[in-house]
């Protein structure tokens, strides 16, 4: 039995419940419909041109990611523009995408706590609580003290990046970690707050980098393209859930890397 695009995002809304989600931040559906039969589902973090190429070639009916196609309203739909090729791409192929991001972010078992995770961390709680009983971000405990450079190695391994961006010694001796995927700058005055000896996370600005300093706060930009690490998570949550409940469709993870950036 092959599902409908609603169960799919029913199950969808069990791992990322939509009133977990920043005021107006873009979720939802944005492009096409859900009530059709999804053979194949694609989990993405972000919907690039290459990224519809490959749904179109696993002939996918439904993307699933983590960042919005249209952050504000469309003034023009002009199929010249390369998001107007975007939109036209997906609507022939009867492709629609549904986005689930800060939702997924605050989520148990979301972004934040797959990052967590990652560098095993103990005694995980909230970074800043958002709702009554949930908060973006994580702050946990190494299991022993490290040296940040030698911790700063972990990382990259970790989250399967060549390189990092430091704010701070990396001489220095860290045990109490906080970790925000995204963007982070608007969070490092709670990581003081919690204690945390470092701030994983991404897009720390010039002007952020340096009130950190003057505040002795440690940070290590990993960059925005860590979240990439839930698209396996995802996928696997959902083709479980699917796969219980008797369907047949299947749930793939982007193998695209759509990181813009390149370190040389």
């Amino acid at each position: 039995m092959i599902a409908n695009g609603q169960s799919i995002i029913q199950f969808m809304e069990q791992l990322a419940p939509r009133q977990y989600a920043f005021v107006d931040d873009p979720i939802g559906l944005q492009l096409g419909i859900l009530n059709k039969p999804v053979s194949q589902v694609l989990i993405a973090l972000d919907v690039t041109p290459e990224v519809v190429n490959e749904a179109i070639e696993m002939q996918a009916e439904l993307i699933i990611a983590h960042h919005a196609i249209m952050y504000r309203p469309i003034k023009h739909l002009r199929l010249d523009l390369p998001a107007g090729k975007l939109y036209e791409s997906l609507i022939k192929n009867d492709i629609a995408v549904y986005i689930t991001h800060t939702n997924l972010d605050v989520a148990p078992g979301g972004v934040n706590d797959i990052l967590a995770s990652k560098l095993s961390l103990e005694h995980i709680r909230f970074l800043q609580e958002v709702h009554k009983d949930q908060g973006i971000g994580r702050v946990g405990k190494l299991p022993e003290q490290q040296l940040l450079s030698e911790f700063i190695k972990t990382v990259k391994v970790a989250y399967d990046i060549p390189t990092v961006r430091l704010v701070g010694d990396p001489n220095r001796m860290i045990r109490k970690v906080a970790v925000l995927g995204g963007s982070g700058r608007d969070y490092v005055k709670a990581a003081i707050f919690a204690g945390a000896d470092v701030l994983i996370t991404g897009d720390i600005d010039y002007h952020t980098a340096h009130d950190a300093l003057a505040a002795g706060m440690t940070i290590i930009d990993a960059g925005h393209n860590i979240e990439k690490l839930l698209k396996p998570v995802v996928a696997s949550f959902l083709q479980d859930k699917l796969s219980k409940s008797g369907y047949v469709t299947k749930v793939s993870s982007s193998e695209l890397d759509t990181e813009p950036f390149r370190f040389l």
